[in-house]
């Protein structure tokens, strides 16, 4: 099988000029709990479970606080924009209930035209960190749990294995613009490594708030190229896609060796939107990977995204100072995380070559949950939100449709074929896969018998037996990329960890020895805290080659010398 991945993508889309930002992170937020009986202050971004009163309640947290609103010019809406709330999110303006978002790791927003007011608001959002069987990611049944909350019945189902960080756990801000804006930008290309040209194609959504129809024009500069896009009609209160097409004439590609981007720009009426693109192509041949027609080794780790001070407040120094030492450790390719990750993250990985694999949500599902119909849905919600946000990253090669669910299930063939083909409806140019942990169970006899036949490539988790297990996967699959999805070893607490450096070690000399397997993604890079069964009485998971605290301990130096290879 060989399917070819041709694009051109740009980082985001951010309100340059024209509208008013009103920052409504910081000081100023007032908190509590169901458990308390005042309100106490707090700066937002927050996460409850880093403060002692609160480091592990599971449940709700009300959030308040007061903001100003000039009043608004004719044509001009006012919207309420959250960067991330973990995890159900409820919001209320001035005691009129405006809406409600499901999925913490991902932008939401609410006009807040009609009910705003000039001078004096006030904003409560009610904010549940509960996972549920049903919730995504969801409590994973068939198996036992520490968990924290005394009602929840141990013999049915465990926690994921991060922390459920509860609040408003990135920026808020009010987005004072024009009723029409644009909604979502995806850039895509074709590039013909034949004759160096590449195709661009920009799809925009315009959104119109608006009580009546409008006449859109956007226009701007894409890599040099002038767009001129044809004017779009949208009725009120809907969307429109606006669509332009052109040849690039021999681009500087993307690559990881050479990241190089572009600058583009669009305009929609006084407003204009600044973002930096990248140009590649991403392939799959046989049992290899390749990078603008390079064959691509390359190695990472699992990052579970939290501070030891600021828990699962992911700023930009924080990603700074993570990403800049596991770029140190040679970390240039990875399955990251299992949920959506920050914009700062992906704009590292695109400035500093780094490649993405991007998961949302499905973790350690059973045959049961995968099959119903109402997480199903709200899976889709999720991983679309997820799509939407990181499609216009170059650093972002693959989907992941989950993390060990029972993918040797009829449920979960079911799952893998039709995630797959929901997510390519949504952006065809990039790989699908997911991480599979049932490669190796008696029942799968041949690569049909797993979910695993439906990927582009083969994500595994292994721990141990390495050389024998990386084999049968090849059995199963031998004309698939392999990816060693995870893989480590836990225990060791101090900074001299001589085990797991055997460990590690063990399994880099049986993946460099097998050229099918295109790279491999250590579990983890950091210790992390965990509610899961089997986490040690301090709370702490320690898989990590640096600390919770990021010292390093000997095996890093270990990592940095095995995942050295020649970068595409």
């Amino acid at each position: 099988m060989k399917r070819l991945l041709l694009l051109l993508l740009c980082i985001t889309w951010v309100p340059a000029n024209a509208s008013q930002i009103i920052d409504l992170s910081g000081k100023g937020w007032s908190f509590k709990t169901t458990l308390d009986t005042d309100h106490r202050p707090v700066s937002v971004p927050h996460s409850w479970l880093m403060e002692k009163e609160t480091q592990r309640y599971i449940g709700h947290g009300l959030y308040e606080r007061d903001f100003d609103l000039p009043a608004l010019p004719a044509g001009k809406i006012a919207r309420l924009h959250f960067d991330a709330v973990y995890d159900v999110a409820e919001v209320w303006v001035n005691g009129k209930r405006i809406g409600r978002h499901e999925g913490g790791y991902t932008p939401f927003e609410f006009d807040i035209t009609q009910v705003a007011r000039v001078g004096r608001n006030h904003v409560v959002v009610d904010v549940d960190n509960t996972p549920t069987l049903t919730s995504i990611p969801s409590l994973s049944t068939g198996h036992l749990s520490n968990d924290p909350w005394p009602e929840f019945d141990t013999a049915k189902a465990t926690i994921v294995g991060w922390l459920p960080y509860g609040g408003i756990v990135r920026p808020v801000r009010v987005i004072i613009g024009d009723s029409v804006y644009i909604e979502n930008t995806k850039i895509d290309a074709i590039p013909d490594l034949q004759t160096g040209d590449a195709t661009i194609t920009a799809r925009v959504r315009l959104r119109n708030n608006g009580d009546k129809v409008v006449s859109a024009k956007l226009s701007g500069t894409i890599a040099g190229l002038v767009t001129s896009f044809r004017p779009g009609r949208i009725a009120s209160h809907s969307s429109t896609t606006l669509t332009w097409i052109a040849k690039v004439h021999h681009p500087h590609l993307w690559s990881v060796r050479d990241p190089y981007l572009y600058d583009a720009e669009l305009h929609l009426g006084e407003e204009s939107s600044h973002v930096r693109i990248g140009v590649r192509k991403i392939e799959v041949r046989g049992t290899e990977l390749l990078l603008n027609g390079y064959v691509v080794h390359l190695n990472g780790a699992n990052r579970i995204g939290e501070d030891a001070k600021e828990g699962s407040r992911e700023s930009n120094e924080i990603i700074k100072r993570d990403l800049s030492d596991m770029l140190a450790a040679n970390m240039r390719m990875m399955r990251i995380a299992h949920y959506p990750q920050t914009e700062a993250l992906l704009r590292f990985a695109d400035e500093h070559g780094i490649l993405i694999i991007a998961e949302a949500g499905n973790w350690g599902m059973s045959s049961w949950q995968l099959a119903d119909p109402g997480i199903r849905t709200r899976w889709k919600q999720q991983m679309n939100e997820m799509m939407e946000m990181d499609w216009n990253h170059p650093s972002v090669i693959a989907w992941s449709v989950g993390n060990e669910y029972e993918s040797y299930k009829p449920e979960g063939m079911d799952w893998t074929r039709d995630m797959r083909a929901f997510t390519l409806s949504l952006d065809p140019t990039r790989l699908i896969t997911f991480a599979d942990r049932y490669t190796g169970d008696p029942s799968v006899k041949k690569g049909s018998d797993d979910a695993s036949a439906y990927s582009d490539f083969v994500c595994v988790n292994i721990y141990g037996n390495y050389a024998a297990a990386f084999d049968h996967v090849h059995q199963l699959y031998p004309t698939k990329p392999v990816f060693v999805s995870e893989f480590g070893k836990a225990g060791e607490t101090g900074i001299h960890d001589p085990e797991r450096i055997a460990n590690i070690t063990m399994a880099m000399t049986a993946v460099k020895a097998r050229p099918w397997i295109i790279g491999a993604s250590l579990w983890t890079w950091n210790d992390y805290r965990s509610f899961i069964k089997g986490t040690p009485a301090n709370g702490i998971r320690p898989w990590g080659i640096v600390t919770l605290e990021r010292e390093h301990r000997d095996s890093w130096k270990t990592v940095q010398q095995l995942f050295q290879g020649e970068l595409p």
